[in-house]
């Protein structure tokens, strides 16, 4: 027989007696918090017209925007008295992929005595245009005719 102070305790049928402590409120008051905030979390999201795809649209649009302004900033023309700085259409266009000093990184050594496809004036020029197949972008149309003789030039003196 049970006593009056074993009536909170619960007998199961494998003989196990479990203790019926209470839980405490503020279990009860995460646990149903949490299930309210999931509900209005997942509402929202479904029924307020966001997804990613439209904001990563809006994002690249700014950025496309912001980088075609900087691109037409730099593209002024060239006249008589203005030099090409080789320096810096090198630094802008080819370190991300050849190093700030041009011993390679993602791309190429510029530095080697040989290049894959020919270390001639014509055969830099040819690259820096049309790129090559795999990793070498194309700055044809980036570039001016001038401003890519220019950047041959800076590569094949860097050593």
């Amino acid at each position: 027989m049970m006593s009056n102070s074993d009536q909170s305790h619960e007998a199961h049928a494998d003989g196990i007696i479990e203790a019926g402590k209470k839980v405490p409120f503020y279990f009860y008051l995460l646990f149903f918090g949490l299930i309210a905030w999931g509900v209005v979390f997942i509402g929202y999201f479904l029924f307020s017209g966001w997804n990613s795809h439209s904001e990563f649209d809006e994002k690249m649009a700014t950025h496309t925007t912001t980088y075609n302004q900087s691109d037409t900033a730099a593209a002024t023309p060239l006249t008589a008295s203005t030099s090409i700085d080789a320096k810096k259409l090198f630094a802008s266009y080819c370190s991300g992929c050849h190093g700030e000093d041009g011993k390679g990184g993602y791309g190429s050594d510029l530095s080697s005595p040989s290049y894959k496809y020919g270390r001639d004036t014509d055969t830099v020029k040819t690259s820096i245009a049309d790129g090559r197949e795999g990793r070498m972008p194309s700055f044809g149309n980036q570039l001016k005719d001038d401003e890519i003789a220019a950047l041959a030039e800076y590569v094949l003196n860097i050593k």
